[in-house]
């Protein structure tokens, strides 16, 4: 293993889409702040925590991350909060309109995830190039500027080191060397899945040539699972017909050597424990123990790719396999609204909403309801459903990563069976104590459903204790340090000018 950082005075710049904060006015006029949702703020978080110069370049998405971009920008310095040092960068907004919901939502993320009827869909054509050359890529490049600007300001210390996070960013590497050259090393993680080349070449060829290329002009390209790294690499070659060697998980471009690998994020086991038994948590608890029999739960955003409905169609058919299972197990399903301006999401909440008023009326009796259906975003409320599962449902169509399947593992306290879909990154850690399925197999869930929720209590304890281990093995933090390591061994080898 390499030795941590060989150079701990290089500065240290994170770059994504979404910020660890979202800023706004309380009633009496004062700048206030809240956190960030998701697992990938929390996984940057913790790279930030690595390094406490670190700073965090992001989008504004709120009015008033519009004044703080503006204020930062006139002063060149970061904004400290929560011992984080955050740069916000306005964009123009129909750029960032066009960025975000024509090209990269849904486009690059339905190609990434497989999910376009492709009979029927896509249909591409001028709009699409519009939105790739006024949307995508002067987003790109104002966030590539802001780097530029930033390390220009900044005083000298070492190369600096660019960290650039997900699909709404491909471009940045590309405009990155234009401003900055060589001396700076650049990586990108993708944290969605990556598909094999034939998924790759729905989009046009402009598209799929010009983020190939700019991917390459970084240091490292990364990705969750070692599947995303073997697919990513294959598109390289049949695309670009550059040299590749799949087995060491690196690709020759001119004249240079691009290290494609796999780290597989994860979380704070501790953070969720501390969770699992807070006040907040604690009162939320009768809600989900009040339910009827024994807790299957789901705990996703309402987002194509999740399978949410197929899921309720399993355990429809569950019920209709064995009708002794009902009103001895509730499925509650925690469903955060995702995307509803984008057609396609907006459809499949309806369908998501149908899907559930159907089975509720075909299978309930007295005061049994089969599903609970629960649309808000409330988080404590969620960890303490995870409290509380018998059967964890994560049946993603493909996901990059699913770090709810660690998350439940980690806070629950009954010895949860997690039945977990093979295309789902995490399938690659946990999914030799889960029950695996395959998502487009309605009948094969519905048997793991009721395998599950009839599983002997030795066994529950023993796949359990498994994912538990599996997890505490790999924290966020060695997510974080893995990359760090990486960086220490890619200089030590090629210095700069590479």
């Amino acid at each position: 293993m390499a030795e941590r950082d060989s150079n701990p005075d290089a500065r240290l710049v994170i770059v994504s889409n979404r910020g660890p904060v979202t800023f706004s006015r309380s009633d009496s006029g004062e700048r206030e702040h809240s956190r960030g949702a998701g697992g990938l703020v929390t996984a940057l978080n913790a790279l930030s925590r690595e390094r406490s110069e670190a700073v965090w370049i992001a989008s504004a998405q709120s009015d008033e991350d519009a004044s703080v971009a503006e204020e930062t920008s006139e002063t060149g310095e970061p904004q400290e909060v929560e011992g984080l040092r955050i740069l916000l960068v306005e964009h123009e907004t129909e750029a960032y309109e066009l960025m975000y919901n024509h090209l990269a939502n849904p486009l690059l993320w339905l190609v990434q995830h497989g999910l376009y009827d492709l009979p029927y869909s896509p249909e591409l054509g001028d709009e699409t190039r519009r939105a790739w050359e006024e949307g995508y890529l002067p987003v790109n490049e104002n966030f590539a500027r802001a780097v530029a600007r930033l390390l220009e300001n900044s005083p000298e210390g070492g190369e600096p080191i660019v960290l650039v996070h997900d699909y709404q960013l491909y471009m940045v590497p590309h405009f990155l060397r234009e401003r900055l050259g060589r001396d700076a090393f650049v990586s990108l993680f993708v944290h969605i899945p990556w598909p094999e080349p034939e998924g790759w070449r729905v989009l046009p060829g402009y598209i799929r040539e010009g983020i190939l290329e700019s991917l390459l002009e970084a240091n490292v390209v990364a990705f969750h699972t070692k599947g995303y790294v073997r697919s990513f690499i294959r598109t390289v070659r049949e695309t670009l017909g550059v040299e590749v060697d799949e087995e060491e998980g690196v690709i020759a471009y001119e004249g240079r050597e691009v290290w494609v690998r796999p780290y597989p994020i994860s979380i704070d086991p501790n953070e969720f424990e501390e969770l699992a038994g807070s006040e907040e948590v604690l009162e939320q608890e009768e809600t989900v123990k009040n339910l009827p029999g024994r807790l299957l739960l789901r705990v996703d955003r309402m987002d194509l790719s999740k399978n949410i409905v197929r899921g309720f169609h399993a355990y429809d058919r569950m019920l209709e396999q064995h009708p002794e299972m009902k009103g001895e197990v509730t499925f509650l399903a925690r469903l955060q609204p995702s995307r509803g301006d984008i057609p396609e999401y907006a459809r499949y909440a309806e369908a998501i909403k149908e899907t559930v008023q159907g089975v509720n009326q075909k299978h309930a009796k007295e005061s049994w309801e089969p599903i609970v259906l629960s649309m808000e975003d409330d988080f404590m409320l969620s960890v303490a459903a995870y409290k509380n599962y018998d059967v964890l449902l994560v049946n993603a169509v493909r996901d990059g990563m699913n770090l709810i399947a660690k998350e439940a593992v980690v806070a629950n306290g009954k010895n949860g069976v997690l039945i977990l879909s093979e295309n789902a990154g995490a399938h690659e850690e946990l999914g030799e104590n889960a029950l695996t399925v395959n998502p487009f197999d309605i009948d094969e869930q519905a048997k793991a459903l009721y395998e599950a929720l009839t599983m002997p209590d030795d066994e529950r304890a023993r796949r359990f204790e498994a994912l538990r281990r599996t997890i505490q093995a790999n924290t966020i933090e060695e997510w974080a340090e893995a990359q760090l390591e990486d960086i220490a061994a890619y200089r030590e080898r090629y210095g700069k000018g590479r």
